[in-house]
């Protein structure tokens, strides 16, 4: 069977680190790198990756054209978090007859926030007989998937509650100060009124769980606070002062029937005590799982859009969800 051709859509560290473990993947294979960014327009990919080697694969930035000449089977999408911020390359990537996997976090489940563009997207991936499908590792696995797959040996569930606390520390800067390290506290609210920061997919996670489940959302609390330095933190980018924020703590609450059945408890920091992620259910029966230390993030995230890859190739045409696919697993060939 010949290998799946694939090109990589953003060359930003995530993208980078995709393009690494496709060259290890014998099943597919990469033909093109596309980046807005014009330093980064003409050169070898593997130049722009930090490999010691050419890969023959040029970068470019003008997507359509790109993309005809290369005629990828999958494109794997890593630009922007926002919905209103991909359309047009969404639209680019599904008009070339590509399937598209993307890290988009509201791309997770995005029918509540805009229908609008959940509408055209669907309708133009069937139009063109491709499939279009946000993941990662949160969206995608640890607040939802995970929980939701626990749930498949319980005849009944009452309530879901999933802690992850993520140590920024060893992290990208990129990822430290999204979340605010190195702010003060007014810099941190300025931040959170203009509604283009924290973590973006934490309710995308909640209502595909809800949707999943078949609950009704009667009602969602969220909270984002600051996470304060008590001592100066010190990471390989920034050292943050006592009294600066060294990153957030997101809470998200869903009612269902005059119920709490729902909650998502997220803090992203530098120096985080105690990382973890971990699943409590409340059913028939109740257990809890927990994992040490968490699940690392940029790996994973590169790992679930690189394993998704095989799947979409057989998926339905139209804008799917991760609840649509086969149980996750890795793609090791």
């Amino acid at each position: 069977m010949d290998p799946i051709r694939v090109v990589q859509f953003g060359l930003g560290p995530i993208g980078q680190a995709c393009v690494k473990a496709l060259l290890q993947k014998p099943g597919l294979k990469l033909v093109g790198g596309i980046d807005v960014d014009p330093q980064k327009a003409s050169k070898d990919i593997g130049e722009i990756c930090g490999l010691n080697e050419s890969l023959g694969v040029t970068v470019r930035g003008d997507g359509a054209a790109a993309l005809a000449e290369w005629r990828p089977q999958v494109v794997l999408h890593t630009t922007q978090s926002f919905l209103d911020r991909i359309e047009d390359q969404l639209t680019t990537i599904i008009r070339a007859g590509a399937h598209v996997v993307s890290s988009a976090e509201e791309l997770f489940y995005p029918f509540q926030r805009n229908p609008g563009f959940s509408q055209h997207i669907d309708t133009l991936a069937k139009q063109h007989g491709v499939a279009v499908i946000g993941t990662g590792v949160n969206p995608g696995f640890s607040m939802d998937i995970l929980p939701l797959c626990l749930t498949g040996v319980c005849t009944e569930v009452s309530k879901i509650i999933v802690t992850r606390v993520v140590d920024t520390g060893p992290r990208r800067l990129q990822l430290q100060r999204k979340t605010g390290a190195g702010l003060s506290r007014q810099e941190f609210e300025e931040r959170i009124a203009t509604g283009y920061f924290g973590h973006i997919g934490l309710r995308e996670s909640a209502l595909a769980v809800m949707d999943t489940l078949g609950w009704p959302v009667e009602q969602i609390e969220e909270s984002i606070t600051p996470v304060i330095a008590e001592t100066a933190i010190s990471t390989h980018f920034l050292t943050i002062e006592p009294q600066q924020v060294a990153g957030l703590r997101q809470v998200l609450r869903v009612k269902n029937d005059g119920q709490e059945r729902l909650v998502l408890e997220l803090e992203i920091s530098v120096g985080a005590k105690d990382p973890r992620d971990s699943v409590e259910i409340l059913g028939n029966p109740s257990f809890s799982m927990r994992i040490e230390g968490g699940i690392f993030g940029e790996t994973a995230t590169v790992a679930a859009l690189v394993n998704t890859i095989p799947k979409i190739i057989n998926a339905p045409p139209g804008l799917r969800t991760m609840m649509e696919l086969t149980v996750p697993y890795a793609f090791l060939v």
